[in-house]
């Protein structure tokens, strides 16, 4: 194992304030742990010892409902990081996967706590980075509690769409949008079929077309 460089714990956001001697410093209390695509990190009820931050590759936070579906909620990328919500020591709420091959930086929780406390910059980069975080949690919540499913795929399906020849693409299947909205790939799937005969979007495998935007309600 080995240790990142200065300069790429420079590039992460909560030490990006730092001097050169303090990330040189810094970097020397880090490992670094590479994991392939597809490997766990984490489930949830784990307590885990070490702060996390990604230097390249993407994770993917998820939990299992109590019918065994797979509910995925967001990702996290380079410069992002995880177990922040455990370091008062409490046991991880949701699952992490590796959605690329990973190469994440690792310090002891007791460490960083420590650290913390002698760069009060990097405390106050951390806690701002988990209002980002909290508020989007709200977001999402507020988003499930006050909209309907419908409300929720059209959402998705409208913010996932990207140009593709001139028309508004969603690379999505039922399932996928299922374990964004909390529904089950059939309710998708009625729903999508409801639009595709209103002629608001083409439904193909894994591939949803937007030929005109859907109505707020249906």
């Amino acid at each position: 194992m080995s240790a990142p460089t200065a300069a790429e714990l420079g590039r992460v956001p909560m030490f990006a304030g730092l001097a050169a001697a303090d990330l040189d410093e810094l970097a020397r209390r880090f490992v670094v742990h590479l994991y392939p695509q597809g490997a766990t990190l984490a489930n949830a009820g784990d307590r885990l010892d070490f702060f996390n931050v990604i230097l390249s590759g993407r994770i993917e936070w998820f939990w299992r409902d109590d019918a065994d579906r797979l509910l995925k909620r967001s990702t996290e990328g380079p410069g992002g990081h995880f177990a922040d919500a455990t370091l008062g020591g409490e046991a991880i709420l949701m699952s992490i996967v590796a959605l690329e091959d990973l190469r994440v930086a690792s310090i002891p929780t007791i460490e960083l706590k420590a650290l913390l406390l002698r760069h009060p910059q990097v405390a106050v980069g951390l806690l701002m980075d988990v209002v980002t975080r909290l508020r989007r949690l709200l977001e999402a919540t507020r988003s499930f509690t006050m909209e309907d499913v419908y409300a929720r795929v059209v959402k998705v399906l409208l913010a996932s769409a990207v140009e593709k020849d001139g028309k508004r693409v969603a690379e999505l299947t039922h399932a996928e949008i299922g374990h964004r909205v909390g529904a089950t790939r059939e309710m998708v799937g009625r729903l999508l079929r409801d639009l595709a005969r209103g002629g608001y979007v083409k439904s193909e495998r894994g591939k949803i077309t937007i030929l005109r935007k859907p109505p707020q309600r249906w």
